[in-house]
């Protein structure tokens, strides 16, 4: 087993159910009073994803941040992640690389679209066709967004 696959998540449900008064297993996720409310009644629903991300709704209206708020947690709370202050150094390193892995995929797809867009432009400007007002601003937008993927793949 790899320790990318040894490191141990921090379960949202174990972090927000204890905080709730009424809870009731219902179907797939719980439901149970509202915090952000006087609720005499279950009104918030809860459902676990099968990624491990909770997902929260007031039917009574409260927004998630006031749900998560009124019993001391973030939205960010409701999105497993993991305690790297168990890991060993390597396994830190591991887990850094591991969580990489979707940035750079996003970088490296900005890198094919805006290459494109660069290459259309250069196209038209070598047969001797001016850019208009709007292909100059793309082209802008794509050197741009080629200079963000660059530091996100820590390029030179």
């Amino acid at each position: 087993m790899s320790a990318a696959r040894s490191f141990v998540p921090i379960n949202p449900a174990d972090l927000l159910l204890p905080r709730l008064d009424g809870v009731r297993k219902a179907g797939r996720g719980w439901i149970a009073r509202c915090p952000a409310h006087q609720d005499r009644s279950p009104s918030l629903s809860i459902t676990e994803r099968e990624d491990g991300v909770l997902l929260v709704h007031c039917h009574g209206g409260c927004e998630v941040a006031d749900v998560c708020a009124a019993v001391g947690l973030k939205v960010g709370d409701l999105f497993p992640r993991t305690d790297t202050r168990s890991l060993t150094p390597q396994q830190r390193r591991e887990f850094r690389q591991t969580a990489m892995i979707p940035r750079c995929r996003a970088a490296l797809n900005v890198l094919a679209t805006e290459s494109t867009v660069l290459l259309l432009a250069a196209d038209q400007l070598s047969d001797g066709h001016p850019l208009s007002p709007n292909d100059l601003t793309r082209v802008r937008v794509a050197a741009l967004r080629v200079f963000d993927a660059k530091e996100v793949l820590g390029a030179r």
